[in-house]
């Protein structure tokens, strides 16, 4: 313990016992956080003096001298990296430019408008803008001619560089639809497209190597690409082939009928039958029209057949437009695209609704859609934390396999299966060139059954595992590293008692783990803590709000509003002290990947001054959707019903063509995405779950290695190092 910091402790103690209340701030001092970012470094110590004037005591100079130094150095580096990014995105986005590799060439600009420090200059700058207008010519031609991927990558890049346009989204939407069409119905129709992107790509990057690296001594990537093997059509149409026909069982037109009435009842704004009507025809319109699914659908090749679909859909659409629909007029259009369907083009009644359904439902939000019963366990898994398995986290890796931790008291685990470990059949068959989705549910099943895994490990010993599949519990809570065998280590920071909690989504039992997490931190002396909802999509509203309120003793964490004539709003969710509200001070990591649920409790600690907010602007999902069960609860509908308002009164939701959404950081801090891959690398490797300790001959990873590649993680142990070093102690 610092001797200089004791006469604060002792005082803090002694305040504690006697008046039951913690003293000194929970939520950094706007002072210390102005003076991050504008550099004034040299003003913390006394603003650290002046701010905790209460505490009668000198901040520890030499202390906090050194951690500026750390974090100055630590920012220094990726301010430099960014630039140095920035730069060459710059260079390599006019090289390809003048290559005429238009479309690629907005993937460039894309990522220098990422990088950029003032984005509203960069995209004014004469050649930014030549590029644009060049890109959406571009994006028109090859819209015309079928060339859905360079298509889809200008209008995704203008989205980027234009946010506020929602045209460019709208544009590519219909362009992504085509694209889904073709790789899940009609992936050898694809297959040729494919690969005439990957060879252009390939041209594209062989150009760009040759002028900006003009030596006869081959490049890494030069002997990369000449080592690599182009894929055979049939070779990518296996990679992309999907069990669509089994993802469609058992969807009836039943069940879109029931939908399209409880999205006109129930929307969180009035929706007419109309718009949902006219969505689902033109999807259908898309669908007949795209060249290459006649491979899998014999009646699209009559053109004749298909030309009287179209033009009976045209006919439907314009009376639609002429006369408006009520809930009559919606069984009349459902009956007469079923009899069109049956005597012209004759598609399956599963894929003639889920299109129809997909394309009625994106006239609403892309949170609305439809969960048919082929998807009703995987979504249960989602909000639950729960299934049935093996245990063991996976992906595929070169056409294989891959382990890429077990998980926590599983049978996987239990039997001996590692990280790194290759999984080369599931029950006799070949994992050989399945997808991690494919292999997901072969290996997955009900609690009980048994499934055979075999197993490569890194040392090429085979081995078949029978492992009897039970019910598996899903964390989503987890501290900055695994312990070996199992737990986690959530103490950051030993000498400073700085806690980390990851929470990575909001599920039933997440309240329950966060009291665990916090318990233990406790025990070992924590101080304050850092809470990271960076990438968190967000979960269960009941979980958001509970994790929200053992930080808040008072105050309203969220309300819900509609825009529905007569629906009144929902009473507010407020928070309410307990004996075991956690008052330590605490940061916030956020960015652009944390949504809904996790956008509620940062906003809400926010607005109420509980908690530092750093990172970046969250994504803007501030809408709440409700389930509504269809034929006997064998389907869903998830529909927005509502949206959420912070406790400072913005919503949270980004709507078309805003310019402000989701949750501000107090502090922000925006990292590249070269070095976001750093920092998922480094997450990882602390995420592998080791059944006793790593070997003396592997790396063992530690905090310092983390926290060099994570400076928004960098910047909250600041900030709290900063607000503890002039605080009284908690």
């Amino acid at each position: 313990m610092n001797k200089l910091l004791a006469p604060v402790i002792a005082l803090a103690s002694s305040l504690v016992l006697s008046l039951g209340a913690v003293a000194g701030p929970t939520t950094a001092p706007s002072g210390l956080l102005d003076s991050i970012r504008g550099d004034e470094w040299s003003a913390i110590p006394q603003k650290l003096k002046l701010q905790y004037a209460s505490a009668a005591v000198e901040p520890d100079q030499a202390r906090v001298a050194g951690w500026i130094s750390e974090y100055r150095t630590k920012e220094e580096k990726f301010r430099s990296e960014r630039k140095k990014s920035f730069d060459t995105a710059v260079r390599d986005t006019k090289i390809l430019r003048d290559g005429g590799f238009v479309d690629l060439a907005m993937d460039g600009l894309a990522d220098c408008y990422t990088l950029a420090e003032d984005k509203p200059a960069f995209v004014k700058e004469p050649w930014v803008v030549a590029l644009k207008d060049a890109a959406i010519d571009h994006a028109t031609k090859t819209r015309e001619s079928g060339e859905w991927l360079k298509a889809r990558r200008v209008y995704s890049n203008l989205s980027t560089l234009q946010p506020t346009e929602s045209k460019w989204t709208k544009s590519m939407e219909e362009v992504v639809r085509r694209i889904r069409l073709l790789t899940r119905y009609a992936p050898e129709s694809f297959a040729s497209t494919l690969q005439k992107e990957i060879a252009y790509r390939k041209a594209a990057r062989k150009y760009l190597v040759a002028t900006t690296q003009p030596t006869t001594v081959p490049t890494t990537q030069q002997a990369a690409d000449e080592k690599e093997k182009t894929e055979t059509e049939e070779q990518i149409a296996q990679n992309l082939r999907s069990d669509w026909q089994q993802e469609l069982a058992g969807i009836k037109i039943d069940m879109l009928r029931e939908a399209i009435v409880d999205a006109r009842q129930h929307y969180y704004k009035d929706v007419n039958y109309v718009s949902m009507l006219t969505g689902g025809l033109n999807a259908l319109k898309t669908f007949v029209t795209t060249q290459g699914l006649e491979r899998t659908f014999p009646g699209l090749g009559d053109n004749a057949k298909r030309d009287e679909f179209v033009r009976i859909v045209d006919d439907t659409l314009k009376q639609l437009d002429t006369e408006g629909a009520d809930r009559f007029t919606l069984d009349t259009v459902l009956s007469r695209i079923e009899t069109a369907n049956s005597q012209q083009i004759q598609l399956q009644e599963n894929v003639l609704v889920n299109e129809f359904a997909d394309g009625a439902f994106a006239q609403l939000d892309p949170f609305s859609s439809m969960i048919w019963p082929f998807d009703m366990d995987e979504f249960r898994t989602s909000t639950q934390g729960e299934f049935s398995g093996v245990g063991i986290q996976i992906q595929e890796l070169d056409g294989q396999i891959k382990v890429i931790s077990p998980l926590e008291d599983s049978p996987a685990l239990k039997a001996g299966i590692r990280a790194g470990d290759f999984i080369t059949q599931i029950n006799g068959k070949s994992a050989k060139g399945i997808t991690t989705l494919q292999a997901k549910r072969q290996i997955t099943g009900p609690t009980g059954t048994t499934v055979i895994l075999t197993i490569k490990s890194p040392d090429e010993t085979v081995k078949d595992y029978t492992l009897i599949r039970s019910t598996i519990k899903v964390a989503s809570i987890k501290g900055w590293m695994h312990l070996p065998g199992g737990g986690w280590d959530y103490m950051l920071d030993g000498d400073e008692k700085i806690g980390y909690v990851r929470l990575t989504n909001f599920t039933k039992e997440s309240s329950n783990e966060l009291d665990g997490a916090v318990s233990i931190l406790q025990g070992q002396g924590a101080r304050a803590v850092i809470l990271d909802l960076r990438s968190n999509p967000g979960g269960l509203l009941t979980a958001a709000t509970e994790v929200a309120d053992k930080f808040l003793t008072a105050g309203k964490i969220v309300s819900t509003q509609s825009l529905r004539d007569g629906v009144p709003d929902s009473p507010p969710i407020n928070a309410r002290a307990t004996d075991d509200d956690v008052k330590l001070p605490m940061v916030v990591l956020v960015n652009q990947y944390s949504a809904s649920a996790s956008e509620i409790v940062s906003g809400a600690l926010r607005d109420l001054k509980r908690a530092t907010i750093i990172g970046e602007r969250t994504f803007g999902k501030g809408s709440v959707q409700m389930l509504f069960p269809l034929d006997r609860q064998q389907a869903l509908l998830k529909l927005t019903t509502s949206h959420y308002y912070l406790p400072g009164g913005t919503c949270i939701h980004r709507e078309e063509n805003a310019a402000v959404w989701g949750v501000d950081p107090d502090l922000t801090i925006e990292v590249t995405p070269e070095q976001m891959r750093k920092v998922m690398d480094a997450r990882s490797d602390l995420d592998v779950l080791h059944w006793e300790q790593p070997n003396a001959t592997e790396k063992v990873r530690t905090s310092t290695d983390l926290l060099d590649a994570d400076l928004q993680l960098s910047a909250a142990l600041f900030v709290l190092r900063l607000q503890l070093a002039g605080a009284p102690a908690m």
